[in-house]
């Protein structure tokens, strides 16, 4: 892999490590030895890093990284479809299921290492109605429960929790009608994830047979199911065993039609959005050039770290410079 000029796109009001300067202290020091040039620039608004992210391929940069969590990447993302130009993920969010998906460290200088020592991957990207999403979309509960924590100002699954465990007792599960593989299925569920990756985020499985590169999408639903069962099963979304209950379907297929009873949110890679009661969602393979780790990228991190940590202490103030 080889890179001449890189664009970083900050999403300022991301995660809970909001010093720009500091980020981008460590981000120079780490790639102090790049063969390529870089610059920063900082996002002002929702939509504005899809805006960046295609004026960057217009004025030939090899590679556009996004900072920020799976709204910025998402946004980022959906502008390099189908060009030569990479995507490069250093995940501060709070889900950071993309970066999880693709194995992408969570933490800013691994990942930022990337950049000089890891590889490429192409992946798929989904698409639900004009909004590409890139780990899952969703409608029923998952989609209510992002609304609303979309509205909320704290971050991290602590409040995304809390808000899915208060919802759970009041949520009335839809019908929906979903037509895939020339067959017509109607439901009352829980939730319907459209995955193209693995998990939602923070280690949470919905999707474990997933791949991004498989020129397939997983239609997993999740019928309706008891507070005592949900809570016994739990467990299940963090060892990527949720497959495994009876409450839960999979299929797959390269394009589905959802009807629903009403109009509804539904997300795209977590992100809230309002649509009617009917929805199309297909397959774009091969859509996508992401910047990953290869087998030895980690063997070569270390050496660096082994190298440069001291330093990197000093300059950022940080106790443990090993991540």
């Amino acid at each position: 892999m080889e890179l001449k000029k890189v664009k970083f796109i900050h999403n300022p009001k991301s995660g809970l490590m909001r010093s720009p300067m500091l980020i981008r202290k460590v981000i120079e020091y780490t790639l102090y030895d790049a063969s390529f040039v870089y610059d920063f620039v900082e996002t002002e608004y929702r939509g504005h890093a899809h805006e960046l992210a295609k004026q960057a391929v217009a004025d030939g940069y090899d590679a556009v990284v996004a900072i920020g969590g799976d709204g910025t990447a998402n946004e980022v993302a959906s502008a390099l479809l189908y060009t030569n130009v990479a995507l490069g993920i250093i995940p501060i969010g709070s889900g950071n299921g993309l970066a999880r998906g693709l194995s992408i460290p969570v933490a800013v200088r691994r990942a930022a290492r990337l950049l000089q020592d890891g590889t490429t991957r192409v992946i798929d990207a989904g698409c639900i109605e004009d909004r590409h999403f890139f780990i899952v979309t969703g409608i029923g509960f998952d989609a209510l429960i992002g609304k609303l924590f979309d509205d909320r100002s704290l971050r991290g699954p602590l409040p995304y929790f809390y808000i899915g465990v208060r919802e759970f007792f009041f949520y009335r599960p839809e019908m929906f009608t979903l037509e895939f593989n020339g067959r017509k299925l109607t439901i009352r569920a829980l939730l319907v994830t459209i995955a193209n990756t693995k998990q939602w985020g923070n280690g949470v499985y919905v999707a474990p047979q997933a791949e991004p590169d498989d020129g397939l999408l997983d239609i997993c639903i999740l019928h309706r199911i008891g507070m005592l069962r949900a809570i016994w099963h739990l467990p299940k979304l963090f060892t990527g065993k949720i497959d495994k209950i009876r409450e839960y379907e999979r299929y797959q297929a390269t394009s589905v039609r959802i009807l629903r009873e009403k109009p509804g949110p539904f997300h795209v890679d977590g992100e809230p959005v309002d649509a009617p009661v009917n929805l199309n969602v297909h397959i774009k393979k091969d859509a996508l050039t992401v910047i990953v780790p290869d087998p030895e990228s980690g063997e070569k991190f270390k050496r660096w770290v082994r190298t440069h940590a001291k330093k990197l202490q000093e300059i950022t103030g940080l106790k443990n410079a090993n991540n």
